[in-house]
């Protein structure tokens, strides 16, 4: 036998010992806290990937919203969507010579819900929204001026998913129909938000967003692109409660929603849709981003800096409302 073919059996024999003998228990042991040490530093990662991944979704959802809206408006010299107007709410919209402007009762058709369906019932009569009649064929925006059968945004979506945020883990149930004078937060108890399949499924509580209804294409009055249709939070969004009391220029002290919720008015808690780094939003341009300040306060505020609604007209935002 050469010199080499010594070498190669010796390797043989080397290695059928050591197989032989498995692994000692120090070196299991290193190889789990190896495994470990890797789960530990992948995860991580991988929890940031999927939370990008579903923040990517809720923007996307954003976007073919406001190209939704986008189309609306071209049918409506430049609106974007209102619900239809009862006789208060018109009054209100063409004031008598010398008062301004004012939108009102955008939520009494259950909130953005309205926009889409008129018998909002997902579960048979548990925890249902604006029923505008006895059935679904023969529900109506029956207060309203004129009294129509048609959802105001029927076809102009290709689905409904786009109205929850993969991220959106719960929302509360407010009761009915979804208005002012409904309970506080948490109100009546969270739901699971599910995206609806049909319009009957269409219910507060099965969407994620806000709206801030009020708004032109090339709006005249705003000095920059504003936020309009983007994350709720899971408290009563409409009018001077929205943004967890912040519409109501209430301080951490006097806001009952915010302190239940442990956030200041006008930001997000860790309930909300993306946690506490804030809201995405749709922006009046069409461009959506995420808003990490305080969302009221930029939409408005009156300082000539700000851009927010107010800087041209002090009294813009009387024109707007915040329905969800």
């Amino acid at each position: 036998m050469n010199a080499s073919e010594g070498c190669q059996g010796d390797g043989h024999g080397t290695l059928a010992r050591m197989m032989g003998r498995g692994f000692t228990l120090i070196e299991l042991l290193v190889v789990i806290a190896i495994i470990a040490l890797l789960v530990g530093i992948l995860l991580p990662a991988l929890g940031r990937a999927r939370e990008a991944s579903r923040a990517a979704v809720c923007l996307s959802n954003e976007r073919q919203m406001l190209v939704a809206m986008s189309s609306y408006a071209i049918d409506q010299k430049a609106w974007y969507p209102l619900l239809p107007f009862n006789t208060a709410a018109r009054t209100a919209w063409n004031p008598a010579p010398g008062n301004n402007r004012t939108l009102i009762n955008q939520f009494i058709f259950g909130g953005v819900a309205g926009m889409f369906s008129l018998f909002q019932d997902p579960s048979g009569g548990v925890d249902a929204g604006f029923r505008g009649g006895p059935d679904e064929d023969n529900a109506r925006y029956f207060s309203a001026q004129p009294n129509t059968n048609i959802p105001i945004m029927r076809g102009r979506l290709e689905g409904f998913a786009v109205l929850v945020c993969p991220n959106d883990r719960e929302d509360n149930y407010y009761g009915l129909p979804h208005d002012t004078s409904a309970p506080a937060y948490p109100g009546l108890g969270p739901k699971r938000p599910t995206p609806p399949n049909t319009e009957k499924d269409v219910v507060s509580y099965n969407i994620s967003y806000l709206y801030i209804a009020g708004f032109q294409q090339d709006d005249p009055f705003l000095v920059k692109p504003v936020p309009m249709w983007g994350d709720e939070t899971n408290g009563l969004d409409v009018e001077t409660r929205a943004f967890w009391g912040r519409g109501g220029n209430q301080t951490d002290a006097t806001s009952a929603a915010a302190r239940a919720a442990g956030v200041r008015p006008g930001e997000y808690s860790r309930l909300d849709n993306h946690g506490t780094s804030g809201g995405q939003f749709a922006f009046t341009d069409g461009h959506a981003e995420l808003v990490k300040f305080n969302v009221h306060d930029y939409i408005y505020s009156s300082s000539s800096t700000s851009g927010g609604v107010n800087v041209i007209r002090s009294w813009r935002s009387q024109g707007l409302q915040t329905i969800d």
